[in-house]
């Protein structure tokens, strides 16, 4: 593989993650949930109150990277030239992602 072959898996597994990290959020899907005020930990949509969710959604978007990594080795072999292309579009999920984030901590 070349490495603008690489680039491109990197930029698609980059996507893939920021994507997958803010589904359970955004569409309520199941994940894992740690309630420190209990101190238990089980698997569900986001409730509310003092629930966190971090180690679901970074499991969410663990997975959703290494379904990015796939395809992009998979598009990586006849799309090297476009590596650019790729990476803006890592970085634009990124920062989409990031925002929605931010946006949604605000009263």
């Amino acid at each position: 593989m070349k490495a603008d072959g690489a680039w491109v898996a990197i930029g698609a597994a980059l996507c893939g993650f920021a994507l997958a990290y803010a589904l359970p959020v955004y569409a309520h899907l199941p994940t894992l949930l740690y309630d420190p005020q209990a101190r238990r930990v089980s698997v569900g949509a986001f409730p509310g109150g003092v629930i966190i969710g971090y180690y679901g959604q970074l499991a969410w978007g663990a997975g959703g990277a290494l379904a990015g990594l796939g395809a992009g080795l998979a598009l990586g072999a006849g799309h090297g030239r476009r590596a650019g292309l790729f990476a803006a579009w890592a970085l634009s999920a990124l920062c989409g992602v990031g925002a929605w984030f931010a946006w949604n901590n605000w009263p």
